[in-house]
């Protein structure tokens, strides 16, 4: 999972860095393989209509698989591991959340504006600022050259003047803090967490053949004030190989969560050409469809059925021959 460098930096070290400085950052933390075995488990191209499963959404030019821990082995084994949990430990002082994931894709254009995301919610609609401690932490899953992680350093000691705003303007920044700006552009790999009180953003870019791949995470010290806080955490028990009390109060087991999936995703969030592509499958599935439906309804339920039979006992006796899916 880790490269021998980045598991010689002590916890402790990246700890004493984010109480300091408000962020750490590690190029190529992680293993080529392991990220590359990562994106494997992900497909950015299988969109889901009325299909049964966890799966990739389009908010415009981003692509999201928000339910990553039900989808990717790879990205629980990061998100619960032991060097995520010690930096959670040694950096929080009462109890802590995993309060949202994903992996996502940006293309073509991005223009993120400057922001913090110490955000309280009512459903989908962002109402006020808390104070609770967090962690933003963040993996290049690709190599990042544009619309690299920004962050203002010391952002993180007067960013509460501000706790009215939703978003800092590009202006007030270039004309206050130009100078504290600190830019990423690093390798596939590299690891970033920083407080979630700082100012940052992805530096806006506009290249139509640039793409890039990350995973984000944010783990916040809920108090007893804050119930509901954070998204759903949906797993998969298959990935539950490590379970423990710490993993699964982590993880939110039998936590209140009010807020619903980010982003908030329909038709109206894909783009024209994404919305033209999903037309052209479904119009090829939908002629398959129709097929099928007149056929059921000129044949009597019960000769469906024998029919089933009969291409299942085929398929069983001469398996070498045949293969029907029956459920068709």
């Amino acid at each position: 999972m880790f490269n021998l460098d980045f598991i010689n930096v002590s916890s402790n070290q990246i700890v004493n860095d984010l109480k300091t400085k408000g962020y750490f950052v590690f190029e190529q933390a992680l293993t080529e393989q392991y990220v590359d075995e990562m994106l494997q488990e992900v497909d950015f191209n299988q969109i889901l209509v009325n299909t049964n499963d966890v799966g990739v959404v389009i908010a415009q030019t981003y692509k999201f698989l928000t339910h990553c821990l039900a989808n990717s082995k790879k990205t629980y084994d990061l998100i619960t591991s032991r060097r995520v949990l010690d930096i959670c430990q040694g950096y929080f002082d009462d109890i802590y959340k995993l309060t949202n994931h994903r992996i996502y894709q940006t293309s073509k254009t991005s223009h993120m504006p400057w922001h913090t995301d110490n955000n309280l919610q009512v459903g989908k609609q962002l109402v006020d600022k808390h104070n609770m401690p967090g962690l933003l932490f963040l993996f290049y899953l690709s190599d990042v050259t544009q619309n690299a992680f920004q962050y203002v350093k010391n952002s993180r000691q007067w960013s509460t003047q501000y706790n009215h705003e939703i978003y800092l303007s590009d202006n007030f920044i270039e004309s206050n803090y130009k100078n504290d700006i600190l830019t990423f552009p690093m390798k596939k790999g590299t690891f970033i967490v920083c407080d979630i009180h700082g100012v940052h953003r992805a530096e806006p870019f506009n290249d139509h053949n640039y793409t890039r791949t990350s995973l984000l995470f944010q783990v916040d010290q809920v108090g007893s004030q804050y119930l509901g806080h954070g998204e759903k955490n949906i797993v998969n028990t298959e990935y539950l190989d490590n379970l423990t009390p710490e993993i699964m109060d982590y993880l939110g087991f039998g936590f209140r969560r009010d807020y619903p999936a980010f982003p908030c995703s329909s038709i109206a969030t894909m783009t024209p050409k994404d919305i033209l592509v999903l037309q052209r499958k479904l119009l090829v599935e939908s002629l398959e469809a129709l097929n099928k439906s007149f056929i059921k309804s000129i044949l009597p339920a019960e000769a469906i059925i024998n029919a089933k039979r009969l291409l299942w006992y085929i398929k069983s006796k001469f398996p070498k021959l045949i293969n029907i899916d029956s459920n068709k």
